[in-house]
């Protein structure tokens, strides 16, 4: 995760980070083992209950296996995440992590409705419970709230849900900054702000007082994905 440089604008930075790195993600995907390349940006848009996210883009990078994805992070990635100072704030940490994603559920029209290179979710971080251990959050998550994210696909304008876990132990043993995170994709923003008035958010926030800690400093931010590249495999 990156937050800009003060002196850019929100659309001056995202220029910058899709166009003006183009060369040089094209070069990251041609000599290592990254398998997709996704760049995040905030579009600005503040997710009703939460605050200012204090990073604007996130770059999610794709492997095969663990043992690519750990290589890839000692090689910085050919020269990824960015650290330009003319663009990226360099007083705010960037925050990386490595871990296993899985798709928790999608209506039966999310490749229609998300298809082309440039798709609109939120994006969330979670801590989980001090009482639990990570494969405790990790399993109860997979098996019972995952329930609910059905529910969520039915009944609300979620299109897909993508659950990500941290790696215990990877990046050198480094502690990883959170410990899952959640991507909600959406049609528009209207459907976002629908889904926030509706009463899907307290229902979910109920059984996450199962699992996670309510009171830890998530972030929570609205982005635009862009699919860089992605291999054929």
């Amino acid at each position: 995760m990156l937050k800009r440089a003060p002196s850019l604008t929100l659309a001056q930075f995202r220029d910058w980070w899709l166009a003006g790195r183009a060369e040089r993600d094209k070069h990251a995907m041609e000599n290592t083992a990254i398998l997709r390349m996704v760049k995040n940006v905030a579009t600005g848009e503040i997710a009703m209950g939460g605050a200012e996210p204090p990073f604007d883009a996130m770059l999610a990078v794709h492997f095969a296996s663990l043992a690519d994805a750990e290589a890839g992070c000692r090689s910085k990635l050919s020269g990824l995440p960015d650290d330009d100072a003319n663009y990226v704030n360099a007083s705010a940490p960037v925050q990386e992590m490595i871990a296993d994603e899985y798709p928790m559920g999608e209506k039966p029209d999310a490749a229609a409705v998300l298809a082309g290179t440039r798709r609109l979710k939120i994006i969330r971080t979670v801590f989980r419970r001090n009482d639990l251990t990570h494969q405790q959050f990790k399993d109860y998550w997979l098996a019972n709230h995952s329930k609910l994210e059905d529910v969520v696909i039915k009944q609300s304008p979620v299109v897909r849900i993508v659950a990500s876990f941290a790696v215990p132990g990877a990046l050198a043993g480094k502690q990883a900054p959170f410990d899952g995170m959640v991507e909600l994709y959406f049609k528009s923003a209207q459907d976002i702000r629908a889904m926030f008035a509706s009463a899907i958010p307290a229902m979910m926030r109920k059984d996450e007082e199962n699992f996670v800690q309510m009171d830890a400093p998530a972030i929570r931010f609205v982005a635009d994905e862009f699919i860089v590249k992605e291999q054929a495999h």
